[in-house]
């Protein structure tokens, strides 16, 4: 899970991605639940922030392969 730079736009795409679970089903206690849960627990990071932990961990080729809304997938290789 991701952050955006802009604050407004993080905000805006949490509310966005709500509003779609809600369409597929879920009540809004599920989705207050599940946030609540995951509270301190998954804590999301910023793209560039997430791309200098690869760095400072030692991968050299990082690329993002896949997006949408708040959630980001890294693929990373050390050689």
């Amino acid at each position: 899970k991701i952050l955006y730079e802009d604050a407004f736009l993080s905000k805006n795409i949490i509310e966005l991605y709500a509003d779609y679970k809600e369409k597929q089903g879920y009540s809004k206690f599920e989705i207050a639940a599940k946030r609540e849960a995951l509270e301190n627990v998954l804590i999301p990071y910023s793209q560039k922030e997430n791309l200098n932990m690869l760095e400072k961990a030692g991968f050299k080729k990082i690329e993002s392969i896949f997006k949408w809304a708040n959630f980001e997938t890294f693929i990373a290789f050390k050689d």
